[in-house]
């Protein structure tokens, strides 16, 4: 895998300035100092120091933070961060198209929660299963929830009467963490998705789903970075 890791995979951080729900959401102090964005590539280079690291967006400010830290930067189209005016699959192609490696890494920056172990963890998870034995195409950061859902007006995953169903066996139903997609370009570049349609679930702990989508989402990481930073880093 030391190969695979130093010649055959770009990490692809995507970024854009706009964020509508969460203003200059990259730029969120996640600890004194440290924004969200540099925490994200400092967590990566913790993992690894000499990691292909490619920071894809159209700004000067996130061109000198890539500058600041070390890393490579991607100019991207502005078509493909304005809004969603791209669709998504525009987007992914519109960067993987330009890597120069066969695979990479998809890792954003706003799930601040991957650990040394937990990156460890998915590259070797797709190094044995995607490009060792060819059991999976790709992989995707999962986190395993057992809970109680609804769909409408019914429920989606258990018994809501006398036979309820218990916890320990509600059936396993897993959520994308939104941290880590990994794919091959050449398929990506095809089928327009950085999945594909046999994927392998790499199951992390919960702190890892933690996706900052709305501010509270940002006060609640904030709050579990010391239990973060004790437990896993």
């Amino acid at each position: 895998m030391e190969n695979f890791l130093k010649d055959d995979l770009t990490i692809i951080i995507p970024v854009r300035e706009g964020s509508t729900r969460v203003k200059d959401k990259i730029y969120l102090e996640i600890e004194d100092g440290v924004s969200l964005l540099e925490w994200k590539i400092s967590e990566l280079l913790n993992y690894r120091k000499d990691l292909n690291i490619l920071i894809s967006s159209n700004s000067e400010n996130v061109k000198a933070v890539a500058q600041n830290l070390g890393v490579g930067y991607h100019e991207r189209d502005s078509y493909l961060c304005k809004g969603h005016i791209a669709s998504f699959s525009e987007v992914i192609t519109g960067i993987v198209k330009d890597i120069d490696t066969k695979h990479f890494a998809w890792c954003t920056v706003v799930v601040p929660f991957m650990s040394k172990s937990m990156f460890q963890q998915c590259f070797e998870d797709y190094f044995n299963n995607v490009i060792k034995n060819n059991s999976h195409d790709s992989l995707v950061s999962v986190n395993l929830l057992k809970e109680y859902f609804w769909l409408d007006d019914k429920p989606l995953n258990y018994k809501a009467d006398k036979n309820h169903t218990i916890s320990q066996e509600l059936p396993d139903i897993f959520k994308v963490t939104n941290g880590l997609y990994m794919r091959d370009k050449i398929s990506t570049l095809h089928e327009g998705y950085f999945l594909g349609p046999k994927p392998y679930k790499s199951l992390l702990p919960k702190v890892a789903g933690i996706d900052i989508d709305e501010y509270e989402d940002f006060e609640f990481a904030k709050a579990m970075l010391p239990i973060y930073k004790e437990t896993y880093r």
